[in-house]
């Protein structure tokens, strides 16, 4: 079953964090106290999802069959909410359900809008009877002069009781919105079939793929993903995983394990670090490149929603704003690709840096010397050769330390650590700062990929801007009637046209966050993956097994299985 990562990642946090602090409960001492001060989530705002839309679009029910019947709101045949409703999913999620807008009563418009003043996502809910003028306009209004659409999902209810041929529901989705080749996501569900499929039965099954509410939870994570919020969501697992390696040290007796795993669990912080930050960065990265967009984009809409009669001037305007409009948003797609290949070169050449301080620990040593041992206590004291094999006696050593201690040395080699990414030519850390400038170099032209002057030319001739009048136009209309319905009708089209712009810009940024990843993940992820392999070849020898250590492995190993989860769930939708 498909998970809404927005729900369920907060609450396998709190879940795991509360086992973490049992564990670290257990032990004492000043290092004890500094990870449990250390294992507390500081709570954001919970994600907000808003359901808004048609009245009587089934909006409550989707509620009750999103989360598996755990919510239960008021279902009714009539306009079943009057009021905006918040509902508290587990704890981490508010899902607000609200009037249906356009019901005859303003006061429910001014309650819906409200609450979606407030929204991290926007589920919009029309049943398969598709739009009316109200529905449409309200649809427009948040889409476009809003311009929400980067966190809004269509949600098409009742699916069963009607068919329709492919395509057709999103034509009408894309004609409500006005736009000529951007539309937003939609979904097709039946939550009445869901919630008929948790009764089981021998028809379970089959009511649940015909309700497609599976597709509802992937869409939702699709966006959660390009939107930045599943990275945040993440980061208290990330949190738990590296407590959970540092707390090893605290229940392993034997000095060399303890080095092992400290400087093991150092170098996993590190890469951990450095990825969180890349990721903070990217995200206010994302959001200049846009505002900077928009600003532009809005110029470009108001000179070709003000073109004059002349239609041979018209288009020549036009003409001339396209094009200074290109040249604007390559301009800021260039500054955007600038921003993330520093990003890049600075956390990598930190995190060399803090790899080669691992490395030429003193701690070290204690893997390599082929005889005696360091203790931890007084790291420069040489205990003698039969204190030092006294405590392992009863366990002998299954541990290939040469083999650990390599791979921690071997770390400054891969991220060219003591010579500077530039200079390190081969290492690991160059080569990715030198795909990561490739990718975002002189060929990221994305406007261009786009041939966004063909976008802007089919919008603008749908929007009617080439033979609009404009606002200056307005006196040639009989009565003031006419002229506000022009007004309005050319507000629209300016709505229009920018949401179609933008959209490109959206689908730009959450682009680039995908292919950032898609370089830089793997080979962090293999680097771990190789610490981790290197933690467990430790714990599981017999003399540092301990029931705590073992929760501690439990813990990290779900922890794992949590995060890799939420990657796959995230981007499976896209395609990728």
């Amino acid at each position: 079953m498909t998970k809404v990562l927005i729900h369920e990642l907060p609450r396998q946090s709190e879940r795991l964090l509360t086992r973490l602090r049992a564990v670290l409960g257990e032990a004492s001492g000043i290092a004890a106290g500094g990870l449990l001060a250390r294992a507390t989530i500081h709570h954001a705002e919970k994600p907000r999802m808003v359901l808004t839309g048609q009245y009587s679009s089934g909006k409550s029910s989707l509620i009750k069959a999103l989360t598996d019947g755990s919510v239960e709101p008021l279902i009714d045949a009539d306009i079943a909410t009057g009021e905006v409703t918040e509902y508290e999913w587990d704890g981490a999620v508010v899902l607000v359900d609200t009037p249906g807008v356009q019901s005859g009563l303003r006061s429910h418009d001014e309650l819906a809008m409200d609450a979606i003043g407030h929204a991290d996502f926007i589920l919009f809910v029309v049943t398969v009877s598709l739009f009316d003028d109200a529905s449409r306009d309200f649809l427009r209004r948040l889409a476009n002069g809003l311009q929400l659409h980067g966190q809004m999902i269509v949600v098409i209810t009742q699916t069963s009781k009607r068919a329709a041929a492919e395509g057709v529901r999103q034509q009408a989705v894309q004609d409500a919105l006005g736009t000529a080749t951007f539309n937003l996501p939609i979904v097709e569900v039946d939550s009445v079939d869901y919630l008929r499929s948790l009764q089981g039965g021998s028809r379970a099954e089959a009511f649940r793929d015909r309700s497609r509410i599976e597709d509802l939870r992937a869409m939702i994570n699709q966006v959660s993903a390009e939107r930045g919020e599943l990275a945040r969501l993440r980061q208290p697992l990330h949190l738990i995983r590296q407590l959970c390696d540092e707390a090893q040290e605290l229940f392993t007796p034997d000095d060399t394990s303890r080095a092992a795993l400290a400087l093991l669990a150092a170098q996993s912080r590190a890469i951990s670090q450095r990825r969180f930050m890349l990721d903070q960065s990217f995200a206010r990265a994302d959001a200049e490149f846009k505002r900077d967009c928009l600003v532009d984009v809005v110029g470009f809409v108001d000179t070709a929603s003000t073109l004059p009669d002349d239609q041979t001037q018209a288009r020549g305007m036009l003409a001339d704003a396209e094009a200074r409009l290109i040249e604007s948003l390559e301009r800021h797609a260039t500054a955007f690709a600038e921003r993330i290949n520093r990003l890049a070169d600075s956390e990598f050449d930190t995190l060399s840096e803090e790899l080669l301080e691992i490395g030429e620990s003193n701690r070290l040593d204690l893997l390599l010397r082929p005889a005696g041992a360091v203790s931890l206590d007084a790291p420069d004291r040489v205990r003698s050769g039969a204190s030092a094999s006294a405590a392992q006696a009863a366990a002998p050593i299954a541990v290939d330390w040469q083999k650990i201690g390599d791979l921690i040395k071997r770390g400054q080699g891969w991220w060219g650590a003591g010579d500077g990414l530039r200079e390190a030519s081969g290492s690991l850390g160059h080569k990715l700062v030198k795909d990561v400038g490739h990718t975002f170099g002189y060929k990221f032209k994305p406007w261009q990929a786009l041939k966004i002057a063909d976008k802007i030319g089919k919008a603008a001739k749908v929007g009617g801007f080439v033979i609009s009048a404009g606002t200056a136009g307005y006196e040639v209309w009989k009565n003031e009637r006419e002229a506000r319905a022009a007004q309005i009708q050319n507000e629209r089209q300016h709505s229009a046209l920018v949401t179609e712009i933008m959209g490109q810009a959206d689908k730009i940024a959450s682009d680039a966050r995908r292919e950032l990843a898609a370089i830089i993940d793997p080979p962090l992820d293999e680097l771990l993956d190789e610490i981790r392999a290197a933690q467990d070849e430790i714990l599981s020898a017999d003399y540092a097994r301990t029931s705590a250590a073992d929760e501690l492995r439990a813990i990290a190993t779900e922890v794992d299985r949590l995060l890799l989860g939420s990657i796959d769930d995230g981007l499976a939708y896209a395609g990728l």
